[in-house]
């Protein structure tokens, strides 16, 4: 009796997570066009490419860019924000080659991560993915729950990262938060990504 009050408590705790559709396969296509924008103006135009309807947050790091997408929906019972995560070389950005082997398999590994996430909202199996989870209670200015799930597949490949967090604790999500930890490219900087390769 106790195991089957186990299993319904767990189903109901996994059942509690909003079940909006997780669209990290859309979210990659839009990050591998802004890495084809900069290969093509050799800068961040701050502009969301066409057919991407997500917010789009771009780094500059020493040996590369990495590329942050997300999008968020409101509801009466709260927010749901899923975001997706990607790096790509500053080399492989340059060439042509090296930019369609890139895009592909941020793409595929985009894919792998969505299968994962869809089945941790709906079995709480992280399949081939590891997967990192903070529930937070607030109070104060914000008061209510939000709860944040990291999903990334663990065989020290590329950087390529899902996350899923929902919330009642206000009517506008913040963005992701693993965003900041370094600046924001500017827009339109030249990046002088080709002479780099040169180098």
């Amino acid at each position: 009796m106790r195991h089957i009050v186990i299993q319904f408590l767990l189903f109901f705790i996994i059942m509690g997570a909003p079940a909006h559709a997780l669209d990290i396969q859309g979210l990659a296509n839009c990050t591998v066009k802004v890495f084809k924008e900069i290969n093509r103006i050799d800068a961040w135009s701050g502009k969301a490419p066409e057919q991407c309807p997500a917010n789009i947050y771009v780094e500059k790091r020493p040996t590369g860019i990495f590329v942050t997408t997300w999008v968020s929906t409101n509801s009466e019972k709260g927010w749901v924000r899923t975001s997706f995560s990607a790096a790509m070389g500053f080399t492989e950005i340059a060439g042509k080659d090296s930019l369609k082997k890139a895009s592909s398999d941020i793409t595929a590994r985009a894919a792998r991560i969505e299968r994962c996430l869809n089945s941790i909202i709906t079995v709480n199996n992280p399949l081939e993915c590891r997967d990192y989870a903070v529930k937070s209670y607030l109070a104060g200015e914000d008061t209510g729950t939000e709860n944040e799930r990291l999903v990334w597949l663990d065989d020290n490949g590329r950087h390529t990262v899902g996350e899923y967090s929902y919330g009642d604790t206000t009517s506008t999500p913040s963005p992701p938060a693993d965003l900041f930890s370094t600046q924001e490219l500017p827009v339109g900087v030249k990046l002088d990504i080709h002479m780099r390769t040169r180098n």
